[in-house]
């Protein structure tokens, strides 16, 4: 059998049941999951992992966390950072005491405690983007603190990711030189963002060698895996460099066709091997399997949601948003997708989290991402008609 066989099953069974769970309305990056369980080893066993497919898989997670960078938007920060601050501060935090404590009484060791904390911090912007947009509030006050609020969460939980697996994974390099150069890296960083745009003439002069478009997209790729080789060599997983890739290119490339060439090339190809590459390695018979595996379930995804509701909420109507704002910005937190999938995959990939807790976790990913547009979708409603009350009182008046 030809090597490339299992990549081509792969790509098959992406358009299959991404086609065929569209018709339920089940969201694409849980039918992708879904299809990965069915063909994998602990469904039909079609296919298994292989080391390509693992390769893929990596590039599927570099390519998801560079996408989530460049569909991250800080420009809206600057207006709302008291409240986005606090409440992504709030949000944060209390996930992953709940999270870490969740991880304590199931008996589980630090390690994974302290990465049950991580994963319940992150969220996904993903999936609150899009119904704020269709609802007309992503670019209000309270659309871009949510937002903020959000990349705030995702990018803590890299932060503590990066420290955490330089501790337990140590390297070649001493913990504060490590610590130095992580936050002189960032500083590169942050240089190169500002710089670029100011260096356009330099790639100007190419336009007789190269169209815009390839010049573009080359600059993309060398920023992208060029920050991903820097952050390996500093002993941190590349998901982080992906990221912060994305977060630099965000809004330097002003370009729309180019934005959305590269979203088809990532969503097209690599992302959707990531998501099927989950499904095939995720043991779904360990619940056949393990004991009181329906408690861990259950106090798993009742610790998450809540605690990223309620914080949320809480946290909104300390910063003076109404009941119904506050509801929505608690509902845009619970959906874990992008960095949740990237921590266990970082965590299955170092072997620190147990086959039951990834089974776990991924349904969790997958309840999460099906109730939280549901929920987010009619408080976003409500909210759109207190703006529209609140207006036409003020135009009476």
């Amino acid at each position: 059998m030809t090597e490339i066989f299992p990549f081509f099953i792969v790509l098959l069974a992406g358009l299959v049941f991404s086609g065929i769970f569209k018709r339920f309305n089940v969201p694409w990056t849980v039918a992708l999951i879904i299809g990965g369980i069915i063909i994998g080893p602990f469904g039909f066993e079609i296919i298994s992992p292989d080391t390509t497919l693992e390769f893929l898989k990596y590039l599927g997670l570099v390519f998801l966390m560079f996408m989530a960078g460049i569909e991250t938007r800080l420009s809206g920060f600057r207006q709302v950072w008291k409240e986005s601050t606090f409440i992504g501060t709030v949000t944060g935090l209390f996930p992953f005491l709940a999270g870490a404590g969740i991880g304590f009484l199931l008996g589980y060791d630090i390690q994974v405690i302290i990465l049950l904390g991580i994963i319940f911090t992150s969220s996904s912007i993903a999936i609150a983007v899009p119904t704020l947009e269709s609802k007309g509030l992503l670019h209000s006050k309270l659309g871009k603190t949510i937002v903020s609020a959000i990349v705030i969460q995702d990018i803590a939980s890299l932060i503590i990711l990066a420290l955490f697996l330089q501790y337990i994974i140590p390297g070649t390099l001493p913990f504060p030189v490590f610590i130095t150069l992580f936050f002189f890296v960032l500083f590169i960083l942050a240089a190169i963002k500002w710089g670029i745009p100011r260096l356009q003439w330099i790639f100007d002069n190419q336009k007789k060698f190269l169209n815009p478009f390839e010049r573009d997209i080359r600059i993309a790729f060398v920023v992208l895996m060029g920050t991903v080789i820097i952050f390996e060599f500093l002993g941190l997983h590349a998901i982080i460099g992906a990221f912060l890739a994305g977060l630099i290119l965000s809004e330097v490339i002003k370009e729309k066709s180019l934005k959305e060439k590269i979203h088809v090339m990532a969503y097209g190809l690599f992302i959707p091997v990531f998501f099927i590459m989950v499904g095939i390695d995720t043991n779904i018979k360990i619940f056949l399997e393990t004991q009181n595996i329906l408690l861990l379930v259950f106090g798993v995804i009742l610790a998450s949601i809540l605690s990223k509701f309620i914080s949320g909420w809480i946290s909104a109507r300390m910063a003076g948003f109404s009941f119904n704002q506050s509801s929505l910005v608690g509902g845009a937190c619970v959906p874990q997708l992008s960095t949740t999938l990237a921590v266990i995959a970082v965590g299955q990939q170092h072997n620190l989290i147990p086959e039951e807790l990834v089974a776990t976790l991924i349904i969790l990913s997958i309840i999460t991402v099906f109730i939280s547009p549901l929920v987010v979708g009619k408080t976003a409603q409500k909210v759109k008609d207190e703006y529209f009350v609140t207006s036409t009182e003020d135009n009476k008046k």
